[in-house]
């Protein structure tokens, strides 16, 4: 009788099968560590955003008038705001935040008759908008 010898190894199908399972796997592998990166990377920008709103609202509450804001926002956040009046008497700022999509938006008012007044909106490259509150100071109306 005779014996059949044993081959040792795999076949071509074999071996092409078990490539097609590591790319699926690995392709799936991939899509999901990058989709939870961007989930990362946008979760850390809208907390700097957050962050920054606090510090200039912070600012903004210490402050009797813009220059005074101006000069608050300058030491609590390291950056130079530039202002323009509009024709009521509103000072608007618009700064980008440096590493994200965001651009923030603040209009403040020291009114001499009036509460003062705060807004901010910071908004995504869309134009939507991530954070927005108004604040007004205590005081008489």
């Amino acid at each position: 009788m005779l014996k059949l010898k044993r081959k040792k190894g795999f076949s071509l199908f074999e071996v092409v099968i078990a490539l097609a399972v590591i790319v699926i796997v690995s392709a799936g592998a991939i899509t999901i560590i990058l989709s939870s990166f961007a989930a990362k990377t946008k979760t850390i920008n809208k907390s700097n955003a957050q962050s920054f709103a606090d510090n200039v609202w912070e600012s903004f509450k210490v402050s009797q008038s813009a220059e005074e804001f101006e000069s608050a926002v300058s030491f609590s956040e390291g950056i130079e705001l530039e202002g323009v009046a509009d024709a009521e008497g509103r000072v608007l700022y618009t700064y980008r935040l440096p590493e994200s999509d965001f651009e923030a938006r603040i209009s403040v008012d020291f009114s001499d008759t009036e509460r003062d007044e705060f807004d901010i909106d910071i908004v995504d490259d869309d134009g939507d908008s991530v954070i927005s509150f108004s604040y007004h100071k205590e005081g008489e109306i």
